[in-house]
């Protein structure tokens, strides 16, 4: 009997050789749901940039054009299903991100673009951790998604304005999507009406859903890097598996809690091997409760 071919993914983000942040994040988690995850590194390091010490290199627009060459020429990006992206460190790495998911969508129009627009947080000093031309490009990029993973912060970037209430979030997310005829959903993480709050909020919005899921806050010092992109890999792999919204905001958000449960307080990079089974069924599963 013929099998079904598994939904493909180009994952175009970082590489480090310790750590699970970017690509490294992403692959092994779609991989886990069953998904054919196809890598393009932007950058080898030997470990993410928050250590002290990092060595490796950056590979310019010109190496990843050439690698996106290499699959145009033997016919591999005819069937893939997604394309998802991170952490930016040049517009010119966007622009060839933007050129391959345009060559993705004139095999497959249906193609999801998941976007994680990587810019800064509220716990950082000044709010951004990338350069001043990363912001405008990621309005541009609105056009392209059909879904953004946005924390709190960047989503108040994306908005243009504050965003105090889960009212406010919803009004402001569904006004970004009738800009866009791609983009679908709009997720945002550790979102707060109170900044005080021992709890976060996870929301999901679509033009018809939204749904948030509330988890205990965690003050970790640092917070262990590779949660967004560990979150934005997982929802997708669970929108490609066929749950509904509802269920992929309910198990990314609650696999993502028992990660950060299972990681030291002060590591430096998210534990994902130990617990790799929530990824398919969390322990302890949180309610998605519909935003009214």
């Amino acid at each position: 009997m013929a099998r079904s071919a598994p939904q493909r993914v180009l994952t175009i983000q970082s590489h480090v050789t310790f750590g699970h942040v970017g690509n490294d994040a992403a692959v092994f988690t779609l991989q886990r749901l069953g998904i054919e995850a196809m890598p393009i590194h932007t950058v080898q390091f030997s470990n993410h940039t928050g250590y002290e010490i990092f060595t490796g290199e950056v590979f310019g627009a010109d190496h990843i054009e050439s690698v996106i060459d290499g699959l145009v020429k033997n016919d591999l990006l005819r069937h893939v299903d997604a394309v998802l992206s991170g952490y930016l460190g040049s517009v010119a790495i966007g622009q060839v991100i933007h050129r391959a998911l345009d060559i993705v969508r004139s095999h497959n129009p249906h193609a999801i673009y998941v976007c994680d627009p990587v810019m800064g947080d509220k716990d950082d000093v000044g709010g951004f951790f990338v350069d001043e031309s990363i912001p405008p490009f990621m309005q541009k990029t609105l056009a392209k998604a059909s879904i953004i993973t946005p924390n709190h912060f960047e989503f108040e970037v994306l908005c243009g304005r504050l965003i105090h209430s889960l009212s406010e979030a919803v009004s402001a997310a569904r006004a970004l999507m009738a800009t866009s005829e791609a983009l679908r959903t709009v997720l945002i993480t550790s979102f707060r009406e109170d900044e005080a709050a021992d709890e976060l909020m996870t929301l999901a919005i679509t033009p018809s859903e939204a749904w948030c899921v509330t988890t205990p806050r965690c003050d970790y010092l640092p917070m262990p890097s590779g949660m967004g992109d560990t979150f934005s890999a997982l929802y997708l792999g669970h929108i490609l598996n066929g749950r509904s919204i509802e269920h992929a905001i309910r198990y990314t958000t609650s696999a993502l809690y028992a990660f950060v449960m299972d990681t030291d307080n002060g590591a430096r990079d998210l534990s994902i091997i130990r617990e790799q089974a929530q990824m398919i069924e969390p322990l302890l599963l949180f309610e998605a409760c519909p935003i009214v």
